[in-house]
């Protein structure tokens, strides 16, 4: 029961971090804020060429999200038992928080899942 708690909450964590609309106010600042828009643009999902490779709050956003989906699968396969499983239900999240993010003015991108 405990990892299912643990599991859910940071789920809501990634969720909410995922989709303020200015990470760098949430990071630094704890300052949520959400900018819902309808009309979103799909072919954004595959742009590849907005790497920032010398932006410091790139990597560390990078880092943030490897860690923060690292947790996520130590939390689910504690919870579940199937490497697989757990594999393919933090892709699938990982999945819904990019498209996620093209609603929330923000760059939702597919490599991220990779990330």
């Amino acid at each position: 029961m405990f990892f299912r708690i643990l599991t859910g909450l940071w789920a809501v964590m990634i969720l909410v971090g995922s989709c303020t609309s200015d990470p760098q106010l949430f990071i630094y600042n704890q300052y949520v804020n959400f900018d819902f828009q309808s009309a979103v643009n799909f072919r954004d999902l595959f742009i590849i060429n907005d790497f920032q490779l010398t932006s410091t709050f790139f990597l560390f956003q990078k880092i943030g999200h490897f860690a923060g989906f690292a947790l996520l699968f130590f939390l689910l396969f504690n919870w579940i038992k199937s490497y697989r499983f757990t594999f393919v239900l933090c892709v699938m999240f990982a999945l819904l928080t990019e498209v996620l993010q093209l609603y929330f003015n923000r760059n939702g991108r597919l490599y991220d899942v990779g990330v």
